[in-house]
């Protein structure tokens, strides 16, 4: 008789024991399963972010490589380092007419080939010394740093008047850079 009295509320815990526990798990994965989903969705707007931030880095990289091939003359691709460095010099020759120009030997490095130069202009006036060595700061390739500048006049010679001599050296990589297509 207790056991007939007991069957009843015995089942009745034990299905709403089992309803509980199947709550309770539901809750559990419910809740793991939102927090793995935020964490995707988080992760997602990370990458959606980043691919933003790689398409414009690689459009300013384009933009920079053709500002770089814009620098280089039309027969960098063609041409011989040396040969290219050698037609620089012909073009300060052609520029500054009057100039004494010497050359010594190529120096090459891993990275960089050099030619050094010393040119000694004679000179009417500032203006025209500030414009020879502003011509020679815009080579850009090949490129011409100035290691020293002496301005000076010559007791004798066949010119009386003020001579600047500019040393420097005309430098380019002595890697080619490979040709881009965009």
């Amino acid at each position: 008789m207790i056991y007939s009295e007991l069957k009843k509320p015995l089942t009745i815990y034990l299905v709403a024991g089992i309803t509980l526990s199947i709550i309770i798990i539901s809750v559990i994965l419910t809740a793991k399963y939102e927090k793995n989903l935020l964490y995707t969705m988080t992760k997602f707007e990370l990458i959606r972010t980043n691919s933003f931030k790689m398409e414009r880095n690689i459009a300013e990289m384009n933009s920079l490589v053709k500002e770089i091939n814009s620098l280089l003359p039309s027969h960098y691709y063609f041409k011989d380092h040396k040969e290219i460095m050698l037609l620089g010099f012909d073009e300060i020759k052609t520029t500054l007419k009057d100039a004494e120009i010497t050359v010594k030997n190529f120096n090459s490095d891993a990275h960089e080939i050099s030619l050094p130069v010393t040119i000694s202009i004679p000179v009417n006036s500032y203006v025209q010394m500030v414009n020879n060595i502003g011509y020679l700061q815009t080579l850009n390739f090949p490129y011409f740093a100035i290691k020293s500048i002496v301005i000076e006049t010559p007791a004798k010679g066949p010119f009386s008047g003020t001579i600047c001599k500019i040393e420097g050296i005309l430098r380019m990589p002595a890697e080619k850079l490979t040709r881009n297509k965009t």
